[in-house]
C-alpha cells in the first residue's frame, strides 16, 4: 500500500467518521428540538389552562359583584318605596277628618278609662277641642304629634301611647312582610 492509498484511506475514514458524527449530532439536535417543542407545548397547555381558570374566576367574581350591587340597588329602592309609603300614611293620618277623630278619641277614652281608671290625657293642641273627658280623667297637657292620645295613670307609672305615629309604627312592624309582599310584587 502506498502512502497515497493510506492517506486516502485515512481521509475516507475521517470523512465517514465526520458524516457519522454530523448524523449523530443532527439526530441529537432533532431529539432536543422535539423535546423542547414538547415542553413548549406542555407549558403552553398548562398556561392556557391556568389562564382559562383565571378568566373563569375573574368572570365569576365580576358576576358576583354585579349581582351584589344590583341587590343593593334593589334594596335601596325598596327601602325608599317603603319610607315613601310610610310617609304617605302619616300624611293621610294628619289629614284625618275631625268627626272621625272625635269618634276614635271617644273609643280610646273609654278603653283607657276601663284599663287605667282615673288618668291624665295628652293630645296635640288642635285635637283638645275634640276630646270629651269623663269624670276622673283630666287633661294632661299638649304633646307634639299629628294626632292621637296618650293616657297616663294618676301615679304616672303607666302610659298608654295611642298617638297616630306610634300606632302606625306598631302596625307597620307587625305587617312589614305583608306590606313588602304587596308593594313589591
Amino acid at each position: 500500500m502506498s502512502l497515497n492509498k493510506v492517506v486516502e484511506d485515512i481521509l475516507r475514514k475521517g470523512e465517514e467518521k465526520k458524516r457519522e458524527i454530523i448524523r449523530l449530532g443532527e439526530k441529537e439536535r432533532d431529539e432536543h428540538i422535539l423535546q423542547a417543542e414538547k415542553r413548549i407545548e406542555e407549558n403552553r397547555a398548562k398556561e392556557e389552562k391556568r389562564t382559562g381558570s383565571l378568566i373563569t374566576q375573574m368572570e365569576q367574581q365580576e358576576l358576583s359583584s354585579a349581582e351584589l350591587e344590583s341587590k343593593k340597588i334593589l334594596l335601596a329602592a325598596q327601602r325608599r318605596a317603603m319610607e315613601g309609603l310610610k310617609a304617605q300614611a302619616l300624611a293621610e293620618l294628619a289629614e284625618y277628618p275631625a268627626d272621625k277623630r272625635k269618634k276614635a278619641y271617644s273609643k280610646l277614652v273609654a278603653k283607657a278609662k276601663k284599663d287605667l281608671g282615673e288618668c291624665y290625657v295628652y293630645s296635640n293642641k288642635d285635637d283638645k277641642a275634640l276630646i270629651q273627658l269623663p269624670a276622673g280623667m283630666a287633661g294632661g297637657g299638649v304633646i307634639d304629634c299629628i294626632g292621637g292620645l296618650v293616657f297616663e295613670s294618676k301615679d304616672r307609672s303607666v302610659r298608654l301611647d295611642f298617638r297616630f305615629e306610634s300606632l302606625l309604627e306598631e302596625i307597620w312592624n307587625k305587617k312589614l312582610q305583608e306590606i313588602y309582599g304587596k308593594l313589591l310584587r
